[in-house]
């Protein structure tokens, strides 16, 4: 990954996500789906909707140490997995090193979103838990045990650790309506608005890519090399057109007819694209399918959404997921250099 002036990009990104996670979950206590939710769930067996807890006593746990349980398996595992973290962003961009600037940007924001609407809502509870084992294993560390813990050590004070994050896990979950549902109601409304910009970023790589083509078909008549960065700085343009009509015309409906227009000339100029570069036996700049598979599949989705909001949840989730697959495997086969020995 890239140094900019002397600054490891891969370990500010590291940085950045080690202050991200609880500010995010303290936003989301205060002003997110959370700001309703008590601790009267919890004793499933009473048969009174009222907390035992004063109002001084849940806002305490749920605002000030819920949020903090929540974000504490991906702050310890961010702190301690540091190194190892930031040599997985740089496997990653090597890896992505022929890719376009264009279709990494394409995948990032769309793991970057359902990172913050699906993985961290609905599995944070359930790893806060687990967090508490692992919060257990750094204190011992902190004051000099660091090597052949007994596991009897880590369980019990794990135990009495985690019995604030099991409380708060059960609630979380016996408040499904008022908790889960608000953020896929959140999702689903604001989901093709989103969608709509992601889009105009495909349809922008589609159109862009094809002039691209034209580009690396002049050079070879020329005898000359291909300028990358004209590539990038047309799509950027047809972006930020797009982006405008999106805004000023389409008013952020992503089935507006100027949407639906750009979406056919993507569609058609990505598949003649593809049929050229295929007739010709032309290879792609960046030596992958990945970005030319995904992209089409993306734009030919605008289409479904209008009468199947799904359709988008399900595109975004498998871009996404393809990204946490390659971080997966570049975390696999990165240093690991860890504060345990």
């Amino acid at each position: 990954m890239p140094d900019l002036r002397g600054l490891m990009v891969n370990r500010l990104i590291v940085l950045i996500q080690i202050i991200a996670f609880p500010v995010y979950f303290y936003l989301w206590a205060f002003f997110g789906p959370m700001k309703d939710m008590t601790l009267a769930k919890f004793f499933f067996w009473r048969t009174s909707d009222v907390s035992p807890f004063s109002p001084q006593a849940e806002m305490v746990i749920l605002k000030i140490i819920a949020p903090l349980i929540f974000a504490l398996p991906f702050t310890l595992g961010s702190i301690v997995r540091a190194t190892r973290i930031a040599d997985s962003y740089t496997l990653m961009w090597r890896a992505l090193g022929k890719v376009r600037i264009d279709t990494k940007l394409f995948y990032l924001v769309n793991a970057i979103f359902s990172l913050f609407f699906f993985i961290l809502p609905f599995g944070s509870p359930i790893l806060a838990i687990f967090g508490s084992f692992f919060a257990v294993k750094l204190i011992m560390y902190a004051f000099g045990w660091k090597k052949n813990i007994p596991a009897i050590f880590i369980v019990i004070p794990g135990l009495f650790l985690s019995a604030i994050p099991i409380m708060v896990t059960i609630a979380f979950y016996s408040e499904y309506s008022a908790v889960i549902v608000p953020i896929w109601q959140f999702w689903a409304k604001y989901s093709p608005i989103f969608y709509g910009i992601v889009l105009t970023l495909a349809c922008a790589m589609a159109i862009g890519n094809f002039f691209i083509l034209m580009q690396e078909g002049a050079a070879q008549v020329s005898r000359t090399e291909v300028n990358e960065r004209v590539g990038i700085l047309v799509k950027a343009f047809l972006f930020a057109t797009f982006m405008l009509l999106y805004w000023l015309v389409s008013k952020w409906d992503a089935s507006h007819l100027s949407m639906f227009i750009i979406n056919i000339i993507a569609v058609v100029l990505s598949t003649l694209e593809t049929l050229i570069r295929w007739r010709k036996g032309l290879r792609r700049e960046d030596n992958t399918n990945g970005g030319a598979l995904m992209v089409p599949i993306f734009i030919a989705a605008n289409f479904f959404a209008r009468y199947w909001n799904g359709a988008i949840t399900i595109v975004v989730s498998i871009s996404a997921l393809l990204f946490f697959v390659l971080f997966i495997l570049a975390y696999y086969y990165a240093t690991d250099e860890t504060l345990f020995e």
